[in-house]
């Protein structure tokens, strides 16, 4: 589904992802892991269209998107959320996850004399509904967002990818700044949207929410591919407990 051939990216002199490769089968979930500066965010951030890659190719459904504007990702089904929350503080929670859907709307001013942008308005409304039941926040729809706990605006964050019915959601460390409860309960989240046919791609440290509902994870380290396997080969893997894990994990 998603494929990361031999990437290059460099800064200057430094090289942040040296010759990585990943691929991303469809319906499963993929963690990718490693150090802090393993070069996690910055592959999420060229699949995402925010940086150049200076070398490789990276593919959805067969397609190069190398040539895409950010923006326009979504329309080939590919969704991102971020370390730090990208919300409207100031908005309400509806007004945050129509935010992801109103680029949909293609009519002209005629079309709304007829009345058809009121009945597109009504529809994403009820999508917005259900992707903030999922979340369990529907009563909270008209709360403004900037008053709400960090662990709900994490769900609002997430209700609004949702909304846009992705391909794949790219998740960049979700589960930071949640505590053991939320944690738990975005488990559940994470399998739920798996469970609707939607490819989740995961950078996350939590190791132990990455071993519980991970299909498949990919360790980097210094930029670099260091193993690839089911949760349980990675726990096990010589190189990876050297490299990130420690050497007293799992003991």
């Amino acid at each position: 589904m998603l494929k990361c051939k031999n990437i290059l990216i460099k800064f200057g002199g430094l090289i942040a992802v040296n010759q990585m490769n990943l691929e991303v089968k469809r319906g499963t979930i993929h963690s990718l892991i490693g150090p802090n500066g393993a070069g996690k965010t910055t592959l999420f951030n060229a699949i995402s269209r925010l940086i150049e890659v200076d070398d490789g190719q990276i593919e959805f459904d067969g397609i190069s998107i190398l040539e895409k504007k950010p923006y326009n990702l979504i329309r080939y089904g590919i969704a991102r959320t971020f370390q730090n929350l990208q919300l409207l503080p100031y908005q309400t929670v509806q007004e945050n996850i129509l935010a992801a859907i109103i680029y949909q709307w293609k009519g002209t001013i005629f079309d709304s004399m007829l009345g058809f942008h009121n009945k597109f308005m009504k529809d994403a409304e009820e999508k917005a509904y259900q992707a903030a039941k999922l979340f369990g926040i529907q009563n909270r729809l008209g709360s403004v967002v900037g008053s709400l706990p960090y662990g709900i605006q994490k769900k609002v964050e997430l209700a609004r990818t949702l909304i846009a019915d992705p391909k794949i959601l790219l998740l960049d460390e979700p589960a930071a700044g949640l505590n053991n409860e939320e944690t738990a309960e975005l488990d559940e989240i994470l399998l739920s949207i798996k469970n609707k046919g939607i490819t989740i791609l995961l950078v996350e440290h939590d190791m132990n929410l990455v071993m519980r509902i991970s299909d498949l994870v990919t360790v980097m380290n210094f930029g670099k591919f260091v193993a690839s396997g089911k949760p349980e080969e990675i726990s096990q893997n010589p190189e990876v407990i050297k490299a990130y894990l420690g050497s007293s994990y799992g003991t």
